[in-house]
């Protein structure tokens, strides 16, 4: 890895930014992550454990903003569609 310092105008330079989002932004994105996770092989009590872990800021989010109740409401629609499609 190179030792140069980063220029200001430097295009891969690391930088993070805050979107403003509303509950249906937020509940959508909780979906999108139940289903990635699902796709990856998660179940319900990974899942869920993901998302009360603050390291995994974006699932973290979700759910403290819209609460255990959604979250988990979440990953049982997720659950029952997946057993419906392995039948």
């Amino acid at each position: 890895m190179s030792e140069k310092p980063y220029a200001a105008d430097d295009p891969l330079e690391p930088a993070a930014v805050a979107l403003p989002a509303d509950r249906e932004a937020v509940a959508y994105m909780g979906r999108c992550f139940v289903e990635e996770f699902a796709r990856m092989g998660y179940r319900q009590n990974a899942l869920m454990a993901l998302f009360r872990t603050p390291f995994y800021q974006g699932p973290h989010m979700v759910y403290r903003q819209l609460g255990e109740g959604f979250v988990s409401g979440l990953i049982e629609e997720e659950m029952t569609r997946r057993a419906g499609r392995s039948q």
